[in-house]
């Protein structure tokens, strides 16, 4: 009996300690180099941000974390008044960790649980007033959640060379995700903000424009 009640408060201790290890990768990545946002001279775009919530609880692409990442950005400035929205949608699906959720059960945490998704982001300008899409990007996002106590040296060590990895005791959100998107988004709108001056033109001036509150 105390070999039984030593074993669960073992795997409890194990489980406490597991850590997060995500990988995220876009599934429609190009081989080109990202733009710059620096290339986009003069004042910032200002925008208003909706997000949408896929359901109450916050997840790896969509959480209030999302708001930071764009306020640290050099090509946007966040603003209630502004007559340009920008709308942030996600929709995700997730299979399941199936046979290794019970391996990493019986293993006391050694053996990992593995968790697929396969999830699309959408960044949609559009103006405020007359509810015109100026434009929309949507990213679609595979991504990996491996869950064992023996990922915590990976969780410590590959977030130094890849962009594209986050872990640790946080299972839901991930500002790593949301930083990969954002960049995105700001390379392909700087991408067509330089090939076409009159879209920047047309997002500075909207944006510069207040609403009534």
């Amino acid at each position: 009996m105390k070999f039984v009640i030593r074993c669960f408060f073992a795997f409890v201790f194990l489980t406490l300690i597991s850590c997060n290890f995500h990988y995220f990768a876009l599934a429609n990545e190009s081989n080109q180099t990202p733009v710059d946002p620096d290339k986009i001279t003069g004042d910032k775009i200002r925008f208003h941000l909706i997000r949408v919530e896929e359901s109450p609880k916050a997840n790896l692409y969509n959480s209030p974390a999302l708001e930071f990442e764009l306020a640290k950005s050099k090509l946007f400035k966040l603003s209630r008044t502004s007559k340009l929205n920008l709308t942030y949608t996600s929709k995700t699906g997730t299979e399941t960790a199936g046979i290794s959720a019970v391996m990493f059960l019986l293993t006391l945490g050694i053996f990992p649980s593995f968790v697929e998704t396969h999830s699309n982001v959408t960044f949609t300008l559009m103006d405020r007033e007359d509810k015109k899409i100026i434009r929309d990007y949507t990213y679609p996002i595979q991504g990996r959640r491996i869950v064992s106590w023996l990922t915590i040296p990976f969780y410590i060590v590959l977030p130094i060379f890849s962009d594209s990895v986050d872990g640790g005791s946080n299972f839901e959100t991930s500002n790593v995700s949301l930083r990969m998107l954002v960049e995105a988004f700001e390379s392909d709108l700087a991408k067509d903000c330089l090939e076409n001056p009159d879209l920047l033109e047309i997002l500075r001036n909207k944006g510069n424009e207040s609403i009534d509150l």
